[in-house]
């Protein structure tokens, strides 16, 4: 089996399993949506979300992306695979130690965290946020040993269980959402978040022991490798916290506008993971402990290859997504969102909110993988310095949109720092290796944004004038007739519209892509066909 054919094969793996746990997802936001709305108890919800979040994005994906270029080394280095468990287990004690002394430290922090993170609060608001808050911490602890066993898993080059995650996560979530919204209150949703965050951690255990990868209390906190990981980790906490100040500071700023803003933000943003988790992550996913392995192998023409299949694939992907969901975006919030205590109100602030945050999808997703071609190479200051950077300009572009625009500001602020951040990795990038064949991406880049433009034309038409020419008034009139005009039926037509536009975009895109010969179409075919395959036994 030759590499293309591995990481299609393993990229096909992660995708079709996250396929089924994003549908999840959006099902545990639409149950979230139908029994809170976009009120004061989300906002006060999502606001104390943001203290496990940070802390998560700064040590769980810090030991994810720092750990697994090392635990590579160590697995691929005859003379190092001796030394292999003692730095995992010494890395998973100082990782949990760490949080552990964090956690409990946020416990008589937490009125103060919530002052700052939410200036706008009522006092009951900030009180109610106040006691999430203290609810959710044991997740600090907890989402530092899912993103630990995440690193190691992925640097064994099984991405498995680490993709199967998010599906009890989801199932906990759903039914406790369920269960708080009829009889608990917003304080049960935070308690279900803390147990389907520990079920992240126990799915990937079994994995980790058929690895033979079984628990060993050793802490040497004198091994090179540690020492040399915590040297590399500073930038990357920098870094990562840096992109989640952004989302603290959009908050903060929400938190004094129209109540539900943060909420709102929160549901778009909701919309914008879904291309991001189903294609983008998962490749990203599965190419970086690739390329630390060119790295560890001195293979830079295999390096090479895979940060160049990245680029032009997450553009194949993205941009055509981009243009769609710019189009279709009321009637994608509409379907997801709307029913139950979620109405019309909320969810034209949340399509306002998609609409501007969707221009920098691409520009987020090609830094996310710079950023990892950088660390794959042993250098987390570059994308520190880049982060910082992006979100200087986040923050002062927040400040001075969020004055004249308001919600809409804050989104296109996002945007317009993602793709300033990017531009600046891919000059950093070329001034280091010399050639990154950016003159190959521009071209194949301009001729699937076209190949996008002319889709998303067609499925305006359609949207706005199209499917009206067809008769579709008249088949929506005959489905109400024959089941009634409840909320299951409207959410069947809904549905069956969007499946149309989007399967019809979806064909008109490939056409434009064949006929303006876009090299990334061979591999988009073979990637389906692997998915194809993983599903056909499950189908069985």
């Amino acid at each position: 089996m030759t590499n293309q054919e591995r990481i299609a094969r393993a990229t096909a793996l992660v995708m079709g399993a996250t396929i089924l746990s994003k549908i999840m997802g959006f099902g545990r936001e639409a149950v979230l949506a139908a029994a809170f709305g976009a009120s004061a108890a989300t906002d006060a919800y999502l606001v104390a979300m943001i203290i496990p979040a940070l802390l998560f994005g700064l040590v769980g994906t810090t030991i994810t992306t720092v750990g697994i270029p090392f635990f590579s080394e160590y697995i691929h280095r005859p003379d190092k695979r001796s030394e292999l468990p003692v730095l995992i287990w010494t890395s998973f004690h100082a990782v949990t130690g760490a949080l552990l002394v964090i956690a409990l430290l946020g416990l008589p922090a937490a009125p103060w965290l919530v002052r700052i993170l939410a200036p706008g609060f009522t006092p009951e608001q900030a009180a109610l946020t106040t006691q999430l808050v203290r609810v959710l911490l044991p997740m600090v602890v907890i989402m530092g040993m899912v993103g630990w066993a995440q690193g190691v898993l992925n640097a064994h080059q099984h991405f498995a269980a680490p993709a199967f995650m998010g599906i009890p996560y989801n199932i906990i979530m759903i039914g406790g959402i369920l269960l708080a919204g009829a009889y608990g209150g917003i304080a049960g949703v935070a308690w279900a978040t803390v147990l389907a965050t520990a079920s992240q951690f126990l799915i990937q255990v079994p994995a980790l022991y058929r690895r033979r990868i079984t628990y060993r209390p050793v802490f040497n906190w004198r091994h090179p490798a540690l020492k040399k990981m915590l040297w590399l980790a500073g930038p990357v906490l920098i870094g990562v916290g840096a992109n989640q100040l952004n989302v603290i500071v959009d908050r903060m700023l929400a938190s004094s506008l129209a109540e539900g803003s943060i909420s709102a933000l929160n549901y778009a943003q909701r919309v914008l993971n879904l291309p991001q988790g189903l294609f983008a992550i998962p490749l990203i996913t599965v190419l970086y402990p690739t390329l630390t392995e060119r790295t560890a192998l001195e293979d830079s023409t295999g390096f090479l290859a895979g940060l160049s299949r990245g680029l032009r694939v997450l553009a194949f992907v993205l941009i055509p997504l981009t243009v769609g969901m710019m189009i279709l975006r009321e009637d994608l919030v509409q379907f997801i969102f709307q029913r139950g205590a979620f109405d019309a109100r909320d969810a034209g602030m949340t399509a306002v909110a998609l609409l501007f945050y969707t221009p920098g999808l691409l520009f987020l997703m090609w830094r996310e993988f710079l950023n990892r071609a950088f660390y794959a190479l042993q250098d987390t200051w570059t994308p520190m310095g880049t982060g910082l950077v992006a979100v200087a300009v986040n923050i002062v572009l927040n400040l001075i949109l969020v004055r004249y625009t308001g919600l809409a500001g804050l989104a296109l602020a996002t945007s317009a720092a993602a793709g300033i951040g990017c531009m600046l990795l891919f000059w950093l990038l070329r001034r280091r290796l010399g050639h990154i064949g950016g003159a190959a991406l521009l071209r194949e880049t301009g001729r699937i944004l076209t190949a996008s433009v002319m889709m998303g034309l067609l499925v305006w038409w359609l949207d706005v004038r199209g499917l009206a020419l067809m008769g579709w008034p008249f088949l929506e009139g005959l489905a109400v007739d024959f089941l009634g005009s409840g909320g299951v039926t409207s959410f069947v037509l809904q549905g069956l519209r969007l499946g149309a536009l989007i399967t019809s975009g979806g064909c008109f895109y490939f056409l434009g892509c064949w006929l303006l010969q876009v090299g990334e179409m061979n591999y988009a075919l073979e990637l389906a066909r692997n998915i194809l395959h993983r599903l056909r036994p499950a189908a069985r």
